[in-house]
């Protein structure tokens, strides 16, 4: 980058000033050396440059990372009896990237750094209890993790997830059961909407191929707040209120998630795009490829596989909608007819 471009981003950061205000008095201004302009459109494009290099840095030690905005995560595979080479390996990786972090003026926040280690549930015996050595602090291994808001277990189920969220909700819920005589219908919709549904809402598409019973808990809270927003007592049956307020049930909210998603037909490969499937009669149905798994239990939850085999459920005429506008709305009428046959 240079020439107009850089004179640009040089007239964009140069000189600028902060200060702040507090109960109407205002602080000296400073100018701003460093960092990146907050609550700026360029802000996140700059932010990216500070970070670029951390991609390389992982993969020069061998890792994988993903990252999301200010968060970072390495990971990496083992054998159990390899586990303590592969803590040294991350905690060289990780000093690698505070020191580049340290250049470029960013810190490493190390107190809030968190270490899992994944092993399915039968494999639990030969969970390694190494700790991960960042710089001078050691972390040790803990139950679970926060991604993107889902909590996930050592054994990649999601128990904690769900306690927290049903906990959560039902506390929200008696909250507004003590205010509810003095708000209307619609007052009382929409805090239900913006505080439970919208938490339920939230990386719904993780819980795809998840057991009954924690899909039960979800639809519990959901019950009583359809409930709360109708007046209805304890034991009401709650297929009307769910009717009346066209909501879904839970296994039919996954899937509706699961394919409406614009960037779904990025890991649909068409079947008529196989050759050994070219001349199926599948393949003129707008069916998807299926990828195997070895593992059932957990291949199965990812998007990858969730997604093409929902999509494959769905009746043909709906697959072949012409635009994504008509697809959502004849989906949403089709899913409710599956979770509400009898209406």
């Amino acid at each position: 980058m240079g020439g107009s471009t850089l004179s640009w981003f040089y007239s964009y950061l140069f000189q600028r000033r902060q200060h702040v205000v507090h109960q109407g008095n205002s602080s000296l201004s400073s100018v701003v050396e460093f960092g990146v302009p907050q609550d700026s459109v360029l802000g996140p494009i700059l932010f990216i440059m500070y970070t670029a290099d951390v991609t390389r840095i992982v993969e020069r030690h061998g890792l994988n990372v993903q990252q999301y905005a200010d968060d970072t995560q390495l990971y990496g595979v083992c054998h159990p009896s390899n586990s303590a080479s592969l803590c040294r390996d991350l905690g060289d990786c990780m000093s690698s990237v505070a020191s580049c972090m340290s250049a470029n003026r960013i810190q490493l926040n190390s107190a809030k750094t968190e270490f899992r280690w994944c092993v399915p549930p039968r494999r639990q015996h030969q969970l390694p209890t190494d700790e991960l050595t960042v710089g001078s602090i050691s972390v040790a291994p803990v139950d679970s993790v926060g991604d993107l808001g889902v909590l996930l277990n050592g054994d990649m189920s999601m128990d904690a997830h769900f306690t927290r969220l049903v906990i959560s909700c039902f506390g929200v819920l008696r909250q507004i059961c003590c205010i509810r005589r003095s708000l209307p219908r619609e007052a009382l919709l929409m805090l239900v909407t913006s505080f439970i549904t919208s938490k339920i809402d939230n990386c719904k598409v993780a819980l795809a191929g998840l057991p009954q019973r924690d899909l039960d808990r979800i639809q519990s809270v959901l019950n009583a707040a359809a409930r709360l927003t109708a007046d209805a007592r304890k034991f009401d049956h709650v297929t009307p209120l769910l009717v009346n307020l066209h909501w879904l049930r839970v296994p039919e909210c996954i899937q509706y998630k699961l394919c409406i998603p614009q960037y779904l037909s990025e890991l649909i490969q068409p079947l008529s795009d196989v050759d050994s499937r070219r001349r199926l009669r599948s393949a003129s149905m707008a069916e998807g490829l299926v990828p195997a798994t070895q593992r059932s239990t957990i291949g199965d939850c990812a998007l990858a596989i969730a997604g093409p085999r929902a999509w494959n459920c769905l009746p043909v005429d709906l697959r072949l909608s012409w635009t994504f506008c008509t697809f959502k709305t004849h989906l949403k009428s089709h899913l409710f007819n599956i979770s509400f046959p009898s209406v």
